[in-house]
């Protein structure tokens, strides 16, 4: 469990309160406790508060909780949660957190991760009215885990080291929809993946390792179902034994369906600076790697946007034939998304059909169902934002949007233009034989091509739901096999 989850959940436990708390007394510290075990269970020793000065002091361990897997193969290791809490009054308190922390998870036979972080230290302003920490800083220095990934008798190993994590976070709203905002930023990041030799001497033990010296993400929630999220984790908490649950599922689905659609939306953003990966064959570098995703909750008009970047690309010496290196992309932007589906109407069904009694909990002939209630109206909505590549040679751009469904044909537009086609073929010039074929492809590319001003090529593609393909207004289905 991160440490900004475990402020969070603290969080969800005091907004169940209803008096506020007063000055820190034993009574006090006692009704908090009873508190903290409603939420997590009557579990000896998970929970305890105690009176310190003006504050209180809450340490949670949930050692005893993991004792209660069942698996033998799982195993699971938390050192305990501390915090000291003092009353701000209307309703707010200050959460404070100094301690290092040490952690394991594994599966035998599998994996097992084992991990410490030297210092934590974060502080923030819990506001019963909102059911949530208000506003929140961290700081997280020297964080050090060890993996191990075991697959086919081989065993990769992992060791990540980052100096240092800092990260600040805000809400504002009511407990039934909340609006968050996070940043997130670290320092000093090495990852050393150490793979064997393959049993048969095919490939030799090789290390790779991958640097940065920073990078930082940002992300906003829209939406956050607090209460019911809240909720929902404490009946699963009570609820530890599976038999239990199939007992009562008729309240894990009113839990359930109380806490979609979950959250409005939830946007974000990573970049990685400097990202090195070096390898046997040499070093791999990018000045900057970069990712964004942009989603909705559960809820009818679903949307999916992923982006991907990166520049400065620089790959090992000789890696690259001398013909080729004017063609090696040294930046690239790719901005992708899905609409038109339906997320709720979906979940709606599942739940109305889980029966978790059967050996099959959901009945075999769901699937056309669910495809419909997925895409009511057959289809979804891929488009391409604008889009780069550039190299040294060429700079290819791109945008568009198509429908395509299951039974749908594909129908849509986009928008391509390319400076330097001339530059590429005569490089191609110089390559194997093999490449060098696709040069007559690219003759009728460039036949059909618009010239531009500025000295590029355009080509209008549009698809039609009949399965016809034009380009700059002519037809190339045919010349595609088409009929």
């Amino acid at each position: 469990m991160k440490p900004v989850n475990a402020l969070l959940t603290l969080g969800f436990l005091l907004g169940a309160s209803s008096p506020a708390l007063a000055a820190a007394t034993p009574e006090g510290a006692q009704r908090l406790t009873t508190l903290f075990q409603s939420y997590l269970g009557q579990t000896p020793g998970v929970v305890s508060v105690a009176p310190q000065g003006d504050s209180y002091a809450a340490k949670l361990d949930l050692m005893p909780l993991f004792a209660k897997v069942k698996d033998p193969t799982v195993s699971l290791s938390l050192s305990p949660l501390e915090w000291t809490l003092t009353d701000q009054g209307g309703g707010k308190w200050k959460v404070d957190q100094s301690q290092p922390l040490s952690f394991s998870f594994g599966i035998k036979g599998q994996g097992e991760t084992q991990g410490t972080i030297a210092s934590v230290v974060s502080t923030g302003i819990f506001d019963e009215a909102l059911g949530g920490l208000a506003t929140s800083t961290a700081e997280l220095k020297t964080i050090a885990a060890n993996q191990t990934v075991t697959e086919g008798g081989t065993t990769t190993r992992v060791t990540y080291a980052i100096d240092a994590v800092s990260m600040q976070s805000s809400m504002q709203g009511s407990p039934d929809s909340a609006d968050a905002t996070t940043m997130h930023s670290f320092t000093g990041l090495k990852e050393t993946i150490s793979i064997p030799a393959a049993g048969d001497g095919s490939t030799p033990a090789m290390d790779i390792v991958v640097t940065s010296p920073g990078g930082k993400q940002d992300g906003t929630v829209k939406g956050l179902k607090l209460k019911e999220v809240s909720d929902l984790v404490t009946w699963l908490v009570a609820h530890q034994d599976p038999k239990e649950i199939v007992a009562e599922q008729a309240m894990l689905k009113d839990k359930l369906r109380a806490a979609l659609p979950l959250f409005t939306s939830i946007t974000g953003t990573s970049t990685i600076d400097n990202l090195a990966v070096a390898t046997p064959l040499g070093q791999f570098a990018v000045q900057q790697f970069g990712f964004g995703a942009d989603i909705n909750g559960v809820v009818a008009d679903g949307k999916l946007r992923e982006t991907f970047s990166f520049s400065g690309l620089q790959l090992p010496a000789g890696l690259v034939p001398q013909w080729a290196a004017g063609l090696v992309p040294e930046k690239l932007n790719i901005d992708v998304g899905v609409s038109g589906f339906d997320l709720a109407a979906p979940a709606a069904l599942m739940l109305d059909k889980l029966d978790l009694t059967q050996p099959e909990p959901l009945p075999k002939d769901i699937d056309g169902p669910m495809m419909q209630a997925l895409m009511p109206k057959g289809s979804v909505t891929i488009t391409l934002g604008p889009s780069q590549i550039l190299a040294r040679l060429f700079d290819l751009t791109a945008q568009g949007s198509m429908t395509a469904g299951p039974v749908a044909m594909p129908s849509g537009e986009a928008l391509v233009k390319m400076k330097g086609l001339d530059e590429t073929m005569k490089a191609l010039e110089s390559s194997p034989p093999d490449v060098q074929q696709m040069s007559a492809a690219l003759l009728l590319v460039k036949g059909l091509g618009k010239a531009e001003a500025d000295g590029s090529l355009s080509w209008q593609i549009t698809g039609t739901d009949t399965g016809a393909i034009m380009v700059n207004g002519a037809d190339i289905t045919k010349m595609l096999g088409g009929q």
